[in-house]
């Protein structure tokens, strides 16, 4: 039987205050001797928001537990260039030193000025500063024009290295044979025009392209639904169809100044195969992303290309073109369920193979493919006019890794201080109309099971159905939305990293506060003071039947939402749907 899968946020319909700062820090290059040279490769540097490109999740394979649940191989690519990058360990400038540790640096190559190729290491004694001392006055030489590359002999590399007038470094590539011995390359040039200009920030840029492999762990905490899912890696191979262009291992690369990467005669076909070493024998006791691996996570491990925390595999390969099938990836894993009830379901040694259709491996990307379960993850946003009486621009996205039903249910408190032995405390509000004690006519709620508000105006809510289907017409269908019960459904599916852009409402604007009388611990009515409307929005979703190519299925009557919360709340007919 098929596990539920069900996702869940609560959300406080309060005006949000969004605020930001920098990541930014001065570097004091005071004190370094005439014959010094130091860059800075600061924390403030990250990735460019103009470079950085995520895209959406794709299904590139699937697998089918004994349970029934289905596990997803999952694509995901993000540009990491104008960020730094080592053997498989996504790492920044605040890491980098440890990973890294120096990178070397040739000045003014092909004239009588030129400098020795050097090697600059992480200063001990100011955090972000990287320096090297040339033995003579460096500065007489100016401007130096610097080619660098990291790490300082790169291995793959099978030529000497031209550097151009134009800031522009050129060498041939060669895969190294083995996975293990790959590693992420990065070059960049800067000119400093004087002694004044020490300290300058430099950005590397990568010539590579990064195939990573991840572990997943996940503990959803969701009842009647697997609650724990571990996929551990221990094997991938990438594999090349020469009937089909192969797989390149080698090329002629040229970074440019400007970060361009540019990769030419691009020749041969090749495999690489990479296991993650030995695992414990019982994989349900590993626990997070670490079980027990520690000491080959380390990144001193060379002999495994492993990250430094979480066990993943990568590779790093020529950038290239290749047509549907040139490409093979085969990934072995071990599989842990642990289900809702307990129970657990195990399976050493899953393999799936997936031949990759049409794509193009750009330098500075970053491929990952993750095997997950399916799951289902919703956000809701909306905006608060500034004087806070207008709610508008209701948002309802779609964070998951599948296809989603979504549905809202909005309610209404009103929260007021009341007095107490302890003082005025912040409660929701439930109170007589007025302060006469022989009255005991309640405050009204601010909504009623239909919906109904006295207390302000809603602009193109839909109204409650009280047959299914809904009528497709307003006020019962309104922007794809209807309405049984206390629930608001969306009609159609939303993909994953997708929006809902049919608003739930236009807007609402709350009406004045009714006066709360509260009876205090002594039995007199007391007046509750600053009486405000929170509104609260809890979204849930729960995963929308699609093929592997992401088209709806059961859904050509427009009514497959239905089935499948009828399915998902472990309901008989869609009629239940209407007295929840």
């Amino acid at each position: 039987m098929k596990n539920r899968n069900f996702a869940l946020i609560l959300f406080a319909g309060v005006a949000l205050l969004v605020t930001s700062c920098g990541n930014e820090k001065e570097i004091t290059v005071g004190g370094l001797e005439t014959d010094e040279v130091a860059f800075n490769l600061s924390a403030a540097q990250t990735r460019s928001v103009a470079k950085e490109i995520v895209i959406s999740p794709e299904r590139v394979a699937s697998l089918e537990m004994d349970n029934g649940e289905t596990l997803y191989l999952e694509e995901t690519v993000e540009s990491l260039n104008e960020g730094i990058v080592t053997r498989g360990t996504p790492a920044f400038t605040e890491n980098v030193a440890a990973l890294y540790g120096s990178f070397s640096a040739v000045a003014n190559p092909g004239t009588d000025k030129a400098l020795e190729d050097a090697v600059f290491t992480a200063n001990a004694e100011v955090d972000g500063l990287w320096t090297h001392r040339y033995g003579r006055d460096v500065w007489a030489n100016a401007p130096l024009t610097f080619y660098m590359r990291m790490p300082s002999q790169p291995a793959g590399v099978t030529s000497s290295y031209t550097y151009n007038a134009d800031g522009s470094i050129e060498f041939d590539y060669t895969s190294p044979a083995t996975a293990a011995g790959q590693q992420d390359i990065l070059f960049t040039s800067t000119t400093m025009q004087s002694e004044s200009d020490n300290g300058k920030t430099v950005v590397f840029y990568h010539a590579l392209t990064g195939v990573k492999f991840a572990n997943f762990y996940t503990n959803t905490g969701i009842t009647g639904a697997t609650s724990i899912t571990k996929t551990i890696i221990k094997e991938v191979t990438l594999s090349g169809n020469s009937d089909k262009g192969g797989f390149k291992n080698s090329g002629h690369c040229k970074v440019a100044n400007d970060g361009t990467v540019t990769w030419s005669n691009l020749d041969g076909n090749t495999s690489f195969n990479v296991v993650a070493g030995s695992t414990p024998n019982d994989v349900t006791n590993y626990e997070g992303s670490n079980y027990d691996l520690d000491e080959l996570l380390k990144p001193s491990t060379a002999a495994r290309n492993v990250n430094d925390e979480d066990g993943t595999l990568t590779l790093w390969v020529v950038p290239q073109a290749f047509q549907d099938g040139a490409v093979t990836i085969t990934v072995k894993y071990d599989i842990v369920l642990v289900n809702g009830d307990n129970t657990t379901t195990t399976v050493n040694d899953a393999t799936i193979t997936v031949s990759l259709g049409k794509k193009t491996w750009s330098a500075g990307d970053l491929h990952t493919y993750t095997l997950k379960p399916v799951h289902p993850s919703v956000e809701l946003e909306d905006e608060m006019s500034e004087d806070k009486f207008v709610k508008s621009n209701v948002r309802v996205e779609n964070t998951g890794n599948v296809f989603e039903y979504v549905r809202v249910n909005m309610i209404g408190n009103w929260v007021g201080k009341v007095q107490t032995a302890e003082g005025d405390v912040d409660v929701i509000l439930m109170g007589f109309t007025t302060s006469d004690p022989t009255n005991t006519t309640e405050v009204q709620f601010w909504n009623d099971k239909d919906g109904l508000t006295n207390y302000g105006t809603f602009t193109n809510l839909v109204q409650k159905s009280t047959a299914i289907p809904a009528q497709a017409v307003s006020p019962y269908t309104i922007n794809n939305w209807v309405r049984y019960d206390k629930y608001y459904y969306y009609t159609l599916p939303i993909g994953p990293n997708d929006a809902i852009t049919d608003q739930l409402f236009s807007s609402y604007e709350v009406g004045p506060s009714p006066e709360f009388w509260i009876v205090d611990k002594w039995g007199v009515r007391r007046k509750a003071k600053d009486v405000h409307l929170v509104i609260d929005m809890m979204v849930q979703a729960i995963p929308a039947s699609v093929d592997n190519n992401g088209n709806i299925l059961d859904n050509d009557d427009n009514q497959g939402y239905i089935r499948a919360w009828v399915k998902a709340l472990d309901k008989t007919s869609p009629n239940d749907l209407l007295d929840l």
